[in-house]
């Protein structure tokens, strides 16, 4: 596979601006498709027992949209900048093979965004999935191959491990790429940077949310609760906590229970934590 990705990757490398552009945008419509998009996010849901059907089909749009935003108009390809001042002229070049480490939480979204990224650099990817989400990815990829194909890009620029993605073969691949980008539990983050390949790792999210005396506190709640039940949690940008200062603390706990909160007592908080973690572990 990694063979195969380096002789797509030195094609693909010398293609202008214009055709890897044309490359990133089909990639991104690969998954925005809403019928492809649905049957993705139908996938997700059924095979990992994660989110839910309509917000899957929501971030799996809007994450992609917001990438090819921010992407549009970036050079990637031969000069990208100059400061005659300093007598620099930067130049971009790609990497090469990128091994790409997705969790089962978004199965569809993450690993697209991550092949819309590395082909805006002009390299190959070979995405390591969860094993629970290796059906929607190998999906995924099927839909990205037939839109690569319609603009003469090589399909092999972006593969997906065999099933069963194990340990070991996972391993392998980040030690025979050039760069490794691995979003998903502490230990695949951790396994990413200590394989001896430049790495960049996201691990689980901790986002804390602070409300202070200038917030509209019904406001505040709404936007939370929002963002915590989207797609059942499974977002690292969720909320983790509240952080509330002590002259709204009373109103803005009303607002959190007015918008579906509930405030459990000592007894209720200890039969929700062994629901949630029996022996101490995440269900």
């Amino acid at each position: 596979m990694v063979s195969k990705a380096r002789a797509a990757q030195r094609e693909y490398e010398r293609f202008s601006q214009e055709r890897v552009d044309e490359a990133v945008v089909a990639a991104g419509w690969a998954i925005m498709e809403p019928a492809r998009n649905r049957v993705l996010a139908e996938m997700a849901v059924r095979d990992t027992g994660c989110g839910n059907v309509d917000d899957k089909i929501l971030k799996n749009y809007r994450k992609t949209l917001g990438l090819l935003r921010d992407l549009k108009g970036a050079k990637s390809v031969g000069i990208i900048a100059e400061y005659p001042e300093r007598g620099i002229v930067e130049i971009a070049r790609p990497v090469g093979v990128v091994a790409a480490i997705t969790p089962s939480t978004n199965p569809a979204a993450t690993p697209a965004n991550k092949i819309i990224n590395a082909l805006k650099g002009r390299n190959a990817i070979i995405v390591a999935p969860s094993p629970k989400g290796h059906g929607t990815c190998v999906a995924l990829l099927g839909y990205i191959h037939a839109e690569l194909k319609k603009v003469g890009a090589p399909v092999d620029l972006v593969q997906c491990l065999a099933a069963p993605v194990t340990k070991e073969t996972t391993q392998e691949l980040m030690r025979q790429a050039d760069l490794v980008v691995a979003t998903g539990s502490q230990n695949n983050v951790r396994s990413a940077y200590t394989s001896g390949t430049p790495a960049f790792g996201v691990g689980a999210g901790n986002v804390a949310s602070i409300v202070d005396s200038s917030a509209n506190l019904a406001e505040a709640a709404a936007f939370i609760a929002r963002s915590k039940t989207f797609d059942n949690a499974t977002s690292c940008s969720s909320e983790n906590s509240v952080v509330v200062i002590d002259d709204v603390f009373d109103g803005a706990l009303a607002a959190l229970q007015d918008a579906g909160g509930v405030l459990l007592d000592a007894v209720e908080k200890q039969k929700l934590h062994e629901t949630m973690w029996p022996g101490g572990k995440s269900s």
